[in-house]
C-alpha cells in the first residue's frame, strides 16, 4: 500500500508540482513525468542481476534509502529544477524494484495463495487510490510542498513496515534456534 501509493501518488502529482512552482514550461513538466518512469524502467531492468547476487531485504533497505535521498533532495531545493530533476530520477530509479522485492520476500516467508496475493493487489490497490487523494487535498491547501512531504512521510513508514518484518524474522530464528538447540 504504501509503495505503491508513494509511486503513484508521485507520477500523479510531479506535473502540478512543477507547473505550480513554475519550475519551467509545461513541457518541462511533462518532461519529469516521463523522466520518473524512466527512471523507473531503467532501475527494473539494472535490478534483475542485482536480485539474483544481494539478499531481497538488503535491495530494499537501499532502495528505501535511496528514495528518501531522492525525496530529501527536493525537499532541501524545492525550488530548484535542477534538485527536481535529479530527484525525480532518483526516485523513479530507487523505486523500481520495491514491489517485486516486497512480493519476493513475501514469497520466502508465507506460502503465496491465491488469497494472500489478492490482499497484497488489494493493498496496492488502496494505496494508489489513498495516497494521491491525500495529496490533492494536501496540495489544495497547504501548497506543492504536500506533495514530497506526503511522500517522504509513507517512504519514511514503509522503512518502518520493513525494519518490523526483519525484526520479526530475526525474532523468529532465535525461536526456532532455541527450541532446537
Amino acid at each position: 500500500m504504501l509503495y505503491v501509493g508513494a509511486e503513484v501518488g508521485f507520477a500523479g502529482w510531479i506535473f502540478t508540482y512543477a507547473v505550480a512552482l513554475k519550475l519551467g514550461s509545461l513541457k518541462t513538466a511533462a518532461y519529469l513525468t516521463s523522466l520518473f518512469w524512466g527512471g523507473l524502467t531503467v532501475g527494473r531492468m539494472l535490478t534483475i542481476p542485482l536480485a539474483a547476487r544481494f539478499r531481497l531485504r538488503s535491495l530494499l533497505i537501499c532502495n528505501l534509502g535511496g528514495s528518501l535521498i531522492s525525496i530529501g533532495l527536493m525537499l532541501w531545493q524545492s525550488g530548484s529544477l535542477a534538485a527536481t530533476l535529479i530527484g525525480t530520477i532518483g526516485l523513479g530509479f530507487s523505486m523500481a524494484s520495491i514491489f517485486p522485492a516486497t512480493l519476493s520476500l513475501a514469497g520466502q516467508r508465507m506460502q503465496l495463495s491465491g488469497q494472500v496475493t489478492g490482499w497484497f493487489i488489494f493493498g496496492s490497490s488502496a494505496g494508489a487510490m489513498l495516497i494521491p487523494l491525500l495529496i490533492g487535498q494536501l496540495f489544495k491547501f497547504a501548497g506543492p510542498r504536500a506533495l514530497l512531504l506526503v511522500i517522504a512521510i509513507t517512504l519514511v513508514a514503509a522503512v518502518g513496515v520493513l525494519k518490523a518484518v526483519i525484526h520479526s524474522s530475526q525474532a523468529e530464528k532465535r525461536d526456532i534456534s532455541l527450541a532446537t538447540g
